[in-house]
């Protein structure tokens, strides 16, 4: 007595019977992994992927698997970017310039929003598990 082929067989998976029962054989293949992963998300999408996939690995290939993992480090870059911005602009009402026409002035007062805004930004956003 004959079967019908799954959908998975049709599209060239195959199974291994253990006791009776048929398990997928699901395989992540390091290239295409390689590939998502170089996928440009943007500064801080890139460095998510890159926690994600040193500190998190089980996430971080079930986000391949499920091929999210594009998708949710989009998300994160614009959650960071969003939340940079705020908190320099944040910054930058606090912290008025003694000579606005000072372009050197300005531009350390900038420089410094942003390194404090990019270090709140990398610990609340970029390095915890989404």
């Amino acid at each position: 007595m004959s079967r019908e082929k799954s959908i998975f067989e049709q599209m060239g998976g195959t199974y291994t019977e253990i006791d009776g029962v048929l398990y997928p054989n699901i395989h992540i293949d390091e290239e295409q992994t390689e590939t998502m992963q170089d996928v440009f998300a943007g500064k801080y999408g890139d460095l998510w992927k890159k926690y994600l996939k040193e500190n998190q690995p089980e996430r971080y290939y079930d986000l391949v698997r499920t091929g999210q993992l594009k998708q949710k480090a989009a998300e994160v870059n614009e959650e960071a970017n969003e939340m940079l911005e705020r908190i320099m602009q944040q910054y930058l009402q606090k912290h008025k310039p003694e000579n606005p026409d000072s372009t050197m002035e300005m531009w350390q007062l900038r420089e410094q929003a942003k390194a404090m805004a990019e270090e709140v930004v990398l610990q609340d956003v970029v390095y915890c598990y989404h």
